[in-house]
């Protein structure tokens, strides 16, 4: 995935509507053109600096009561990977990925974005105790909690190969 899409994909699954999402990108990296300075390499990845700035940029977006805008939009045709050519498990694969965008939507935005640091943008629970400005004890917490609200939450959708994220 490209640092673009790395961002889009972590405003997104933070706020559910991808206008805001799109918004957000657009945002991050224009401050990263605007004020290069401000990444120092020495204190991490440019990819988790730019979370970080996303992550600012989208907490403001839900203290400014923009979320009651939230919501989950239906994932088009074309942006669901096919599992295989029968149409039954196509139809199943996208209705399970909608209940889990949903989820996601419904954790705590703090537990909800240590997860999909962790499990959808593979950061270490170093890069996102820095972005988030928490020790390493409150990150693994968070993700644990995380974790097993989604898997009460998509109990009835797992089966033993399915992983939740």
């Amino acid at each position: 995935v490209s640092l673009r899409g790395s961002i889009y994909n972590f405003a997104y699954r933070m706020l559910g509507v991808r206008a805001a999402a799109e918004d957000i990108t657009q945002e991050v990296f224009i401050f990263l053109i605007k004020q290069p300075n401000k990444y120092s390499p020495e204190r991490g990845s440019l990819r988790s600096f730019l979370c970080g700035i996303a992550r600012k940029k989208i907490l403001h977006y839900l203290r400014n009561g923009k979320k009651s805008e939230r919501s989950l939009e239906l994932i088009d045709e074309d942006e669901t990977p096919q599992i295989g050519p029968d149409p039954l498990s196509v139809l199943l694969e996208k209705e399970f990925v909608l209940v889990v965008e949903k989820s996601l939507l419904m954790l705590p935005p703090q537990q909800r974005e240590a997860v999909i640091l962790r499990e959808l943008q593979g950061l270490s629970y170093e890069e996102i105790g820095i972005i988030v400005g928490e020790n390493i004890n409150t990150v693994k917490s968070r993700v644990h909690r995380a974790r097993s609200t989604l898997a009460v939450c998509l109990a009835r959708y797992l089966g033993s190969e399915r992983k939740v994220i």
